[in-house]
């Protein structure tokens, strides 16, 4: 990989783009690369570190699609398997083969019988889609899934529903990667460089004003399409430039949680069945969550909550979630205690505006082309699972196409779904190692575009989200932390404070 080069304010503002991409997440590096993979002149910028929201905090898990046979959306599930076999080629050592196991009881619509009918469903639907490594689908024995499952088997169990998914090692370094891919085709990138508003301009947007975080110094890049990739942000960002009606287009949200858990429960992932409902059309009877195993430890998903308001405690959410957990596995026993790492991120939903606030996640992304708005050249795009982040960004591209007068070859179709990532470095650190973190926080820095302590800690090296810097030893290493950036030339010292 030659690295991440951060571009200057100076640079980005020195001529027009035909893309810019607004918000460094999953969806904005795709749709950068996206972009840049088409032959447009792109620029991508990000108010704060890449990635830091909803696409760190996730349960690292590459879907297939199997949960949308419930549903009978037979575009989606062909979508996520096809998606699922595109980040597993071109990111082989940073999205490895999962297997799955979840309960089945009795012998209705829960019990094998339905299931098997499901997997046969799902696996002549995903055909020619899968890739190599996602087979077996399919259901077990009740002895089998007793020995999978141990403490976490429901009663009445008649079997267990198995199948593989991709788990992703570390989302930051598949951050980092996407990230280069678009680097090495031309897009110049810069995080800490925020957006103000867009340059609106007789109905059309030209680009947009900007302020870099790290240097003070205020500019506006020009662009022929901006592309809006910035989560739950979209709406507040495009409203000064939007007409009432297209202001009400944009999805509401909600927290998404899962939680890291000291415990290591196996070598495969395991689901158990909440009390919630669930919005299936076929209804197996409350909502899946699903402990995966990482890095030694395992990660749980995934809770939905409202955000927070008046009437709503966001204090309580863990603590909710640890209950509904509890109570659907007594065994699990889980205490604050166990708790070393909160993914907190925000997810399209509905939320019922009632006393019990219900949470119903939105299952498709929102493309907005706010031509018909009084925005032409502006298109806000908001997704919803990490799995389909180059899809969407596909699409996404398609419609800046009409902006921008281009064809896009079957070629470069192919190239989108088949291009490798650059491979990025290892992350793996011994937290007490001097040595090895000052080298590793310096290649975040020089290679990775690495501005703050908080960036090469958080996204560049596990240790916040594996808990090594809880407990006893973490103000030590805390502190050995601020020194080593101190000594680089870091800013940094209110980490972790």
């Amino acid at each position: 990989m030659s690295g991440l080069n951060r571009a200057s304010l100076a640079t980005l503002s020195a001529h027009p783009y035909d893309v810019l991409v607004v918000g460094g997440g999953i969806y904005g590096a795709m749709a950068a690369r996206e972009s840049s993979l088409r032959g447009h002149r792109t620029a991508l910028v990000e108010r704060g570190d890449f990635g830091a929201g909803t696409s760190f905090n996730s349960l690292k898990i590459v879907h297939g699609g199997i949960r949308y046979v419930q549903h009978l959306d037979v575009m989606r599930l062909r979508a996520s398997a096809r998606e699922r076999a595109f980040w597993r080629h071109v990111a082989p050592d940073l999205v490895q083969p999962l297997d799955f196991t979840v309960p089945l009881t009795g012998f209705g619509i829960k019990g094998p019988v339905a299931f098997a009918a499901a997997a046969a469903l799902y696996t002549a639907l995903s055909t020619g889609l899968r890739g190599p490594d996602f087979g077996g689908t399919g259901v077990i024995s009740a002895a089998a899934a007793q020995r999978h499952l141990g403490g976490f088997a429901p009663k009445g169990l008649t079997g267990g529903g198995v199948w593989r998914d991709g788990q992703i090692q570390d989302t930051g370094r598949l951050q980092i990667a996407v990230l280069s891919a678009a680097a090495r085709t031309g897009t110049d990138i810069a995080n800490h460089m925020a957006v103000d508003g867009f340059v609106h301009r007789r109905g059309r947007i030209e680009g947009a004003a900007v302020t870099d975080r790290i240097t003070g110094e205020s500019g506006e890049i020009s662009a022929r399409v901006v592309l809006s990739c910035t989560g739950e942000a979209a709406g507040s960002l495009a409203s000064p430039v939007l007409t009432s009606d297209a202001r009400a287009r944009f999805p509401a949200f909600a927290r998404a949680l899962n939680i890291v858990v000291r415990r290591q429960i196996g070598n495969r992932a395991l689901g158990i069945v909440g009390c919630e409902g669930s919005d299936a059309v076929i209804d197996r009877g409350g909502r899946m969550y699903f402990l995966t195993p990482w890095a030694g430890l395992t990660v749980i998903g995934t809770h939905e909550a409202p955000l927070p308001g008046p009437d709503i405690d966001p204090d309580t959410a863990v603590a909710d979630f640890l209950d509904i957990l509890n109570r659907a596995c007594p065994d699990l026993a889980l205490t604050m205690q166990d708790v070393l790492h909160v993914y907190d991120g925000m997810i399209p939903a509905d939320v019922d505006d009632d006393r019990n606030h219900a949470v119903r996640r939105r299952t498709a992304g929102t493309l907005l082309d706010h031509a018909s708005d009084g925005a032409a050249g502006l298109v806000s795009v908001i997704g919803v699972k990490y799995t389909t982040a180059r899809s969407i960004a596909a699409r996404a591209m398609d419609t800046a196409e009409r902006h921008l007068g281009g064809d896009v070859s079957a070629r470069v179709r192919r190239r989108s779904l088949t291009e490798k990532l650059p491979q990025v470095a290892s992350a793996l650190v011994d937290p007490d190692d001097c040595a090895a973190l000052a080298a590793r926080m310096e290649y975040a820095m020089r290679q990775e575009m690495a501005m703050t302590l908080e960036d090469a800690v958080m996204r560049r090296m596990p240790l916040v989200e594996t808990g090594a810097l809880l407990g006893p030893d973490g103000p030590a290493r805390c502190e050995r932390l601020k020194k080593i950036a101190r000594t680089l030339g870091l800013p940094g010292d209110s980490f972790m404070s």
